[in-house]
């Protein structure tokens, strides 16, 4: 290892570090306060990062103007950009104290609301099983919980976190009836997925921050930056032909409400053009709830804005 390497390696481990920490303070602090607090201390813990991330804060917000198409320094987006740090900060603790230690069931799907329900009865009477494609739009946990409790087979594809202990996530979700399916295992995810939708059950999947390593995924133009984006949803979509389900978040006072939305006609081009409609289709959905969405979620706070035409998807 080079001297020029240490320092960022170092670093790396200080960030890590650091996050891990947070992670631990916050579990005790959640553990103390109980759930019914939790959407209390959410809301204050984002506006307090709003306020204090200043820097992160003022290039969000112009990279935000731009992919709302309106003008860097739009007094639009403060409010916008403030709500997305208290909604998902939120979300994030309410997880946490939900696979942390088990919840009152009851208690939980009353805080969530669906609407579209209609439209997955139907996708799940053909026999094939469904693919829901939600985004990081607040706490969708609560769906899966909800469609659990009603006497689906729910699957959900997760990524572990550094920060989180191992096994949490996996663990959580088993302790609501959900099986967990780990998507750093790649091929081996990719064959318990196929596997569930086999069994008939539901596949609950996001693609909105992208994937780490550009090779893995397809460059896409999505809200003003290109990322490399997973191809496993419109690739499961089509090898499996089940019907994908894109879910949307709508509001999250009083309570979180999702709308499951109809099926999206895939498999008709290439592997690729379903691939940039999906993109399309979550674009549309934060353009329409930006104050929902995660903006300062590490990975495309740090891409930076396209400045030549979007990439072109071969039919």
């Amino acid at each position: 290892m080079s001297d020029a390497e240490r320092p960022v390696d170092l670093g790396r481990r200080l960030r890590r570090a650091r996050r891990r920490a947070l992670f631990l303070g916050l579990r005790t602090v959640l553990r103390v306060a109980g759930f019914q607090r939790v959407r209390l201390l959410g809301q204050l813990t984002g506006a307090l990062q709003y306020r204090l991330a200043w820097r992160q804060r003022r290039r969000i917000a112009h990279d935000m103007a731009v992919a709302l198409g309106r003008p860097p320094g739009d007094p639009s987006i403060a409010p916008l950009l403030r709500e997305a740090y208290r909604v998902n900060n939120t979300a994030v603790l309410e997880i946490l104290a939900m696979f942390d230690q088990r919840q009152d069931e009851d208690m939980l799907i009353a805080r969530c609301e669906v609407d579209g329900l209609a439209h997955l009865r139907t996708a799940m009477a053909g026999g094939r099983g469904a693919i829901l494609l939600a985004t990081h739009m607040g706490n969708a946990a609560l769906l899966t919980i909800k469609l659990a409790r009603a006497g689906w087979g729910v699957s959900v594809v997760y990524r572990e976190a550094r920060m989180m202990s191992a096994g949490l996530l996996q663990n959580g979700l088993e302790q609501y009836g959900i099986e967990g399916i780990l998507a750093n295992t790649g091929l081996r995810a990719y064959a318990q997925m196929v596997s569930a939708l086999k069994q008939g059950r539901i596949v609950f999947v996001m693609m909105d921050q992208g994937v780490q390593q550009a090779e893995t995924g397809l460059m896409q133009r999505f809200l003003g930056k290109d990322a490399a984006m997973p191809a496993g949803p419109a690739q499961l979509a089509r090898a499996a032909r089940a019907p994908l389900l894109p879910v949307t978040t709508t509001a999250a006072e009083p309570v979180w409400r999702f709308e499951i939305q109809p099926p999206v006609l895939l498999g008709q081009g290439s592997l690729a053009s379903d691939v940039e409609r999906l993109v399309q289709l979550t674009e549309q959905q934060v353009r329409q709830h930006p104050q929902l969405w995660s903006w300062h979620h590490r990975r495309w706070r740090k891409l930076p804005l396209a400045t030549t035409p979007p990439p072109v998807a071969s039919s």
